[in-house]
């Protein structure tokens, strides 16, 4: 996974923001009342921003598990029906939470408030809370999550060396392997649970059978020379893929396909690849 959205940073990057942000709520609302000749007492927009901040914090997982789950490396189509899901079901928590807290201060503080809940208001806070989640996505991105270099980088001051793809076991026992070197870990990955490997600048980035995703610094070219002689085929250049876990293959127009995985992701195959298509459709 690149970068976890767990990691305490980014939440407290956006306590910061929320803070900065809402103080100058507070005292231009107060001030836009004044000015209006409708005046407010000043517990009003303390407990409207307040509230609504809380709420935010409380849904902003959802933006960091969403760029967790689906790296910037992804598809684009990928990317964008994973934030559009997330975006909306950011909003649904934040309405609710924010409702919420709100009919609680009500009932403790005897206020005389009421947040009306209507299909209008959540369409008209919904239009608001798409660029919160931008926003709180790109503070996580900011901290690493979602992006490759994340995943690989070294402790300060240790640089990392080009990594050659090491060579295949030759041990009569065992199924063939591949040793990843995903920053300062090796692992040692059978073959038969390497789905993909899909290029990320610098690095190649590999679709385990387990739902992970280490990183190694080499080429996809280098790694072929490696893998390609496992049976990998080349269908794209930025993809090698294991044709023991293509489940099905689905033109796209202009020659190209669509491959979907055994656990459900579409990868592209190229018309520059013919061989490939070849291969999988158990010609020649």
């Amino acid at each position: 996974m690149n970068g976890t959205f767990l990691r305490w940073q980014p939440y407290l990057s956006l306590c910061l923001l929320l803070l900065v942000s809402n103080s100058i709520n507070v005292f231009t609302e107060l001030q836009n009342r004044t000015w209006l000749g409708r005046p407010v007492a000043w517990w009003f927009p303390v407990m409207t921003e307040g509230t609504s901040a809380i709420a935010i914090l409380a849904c902003a997982w959802i933006a960091g598990l969403a760029l967790a789950k689906v790296p910037v490396t992804a598809p684009w189509q990928r990317q964008a029906v994973t934030h559009l899901m997330g975006a909306c079901l950011f909003s649904l928590l934040h309405v609710l939470g924010m409702a919420g807290l709100r009919a609680l201060c009500n009932h403790l503080f005897d206020l005389d408030y009421y947040f009306r809940l209507s299909p209008e208001v959540m369409l008209y806070e919904f239009r608001k809370d798409v660029l919160s989640y931008v926003v709180i996505a790109a503070i996580f991105l900011a901290h690493g999550v979602g992006r490759p270099q994340a995943a690989a980088r070294m402790p300060e001051g240790e640089a990392i060396p080009p990594a050659k793809v090491p060579a295949l076991p030759t041990a009569p026992l065992g199924p063939p392997s591949l040793d990843i070197r995903d920053g300062a870990r090796l692992l040692r990955v059978p073959i038969a649970d390497i789905l993909a490997a899909q290029s990320a600048g610098n690095y190649v980035e590999f679709l385990l059978k387990d739902g992970t995703r280490p990183l190694m610094r080499t080429t996809l070219t280098q790694l072929g020379k490696s893998l390609g002689a496992q049976g990998f085929l080349r269908t794209h250049r930025s993809w090698l893929v294991n044709p023991a876990h293509v489940r099905a293959l689905a033109p796209e127009g202009s020659g190209d396909y669509a491959l979907t995985l055994t656990d459900g992701q579409n990868i592209p195959l190229s018309r520059r690849y013919p061989q490939a298509l070849a291969a999988l459709r158990g010609e020649g």
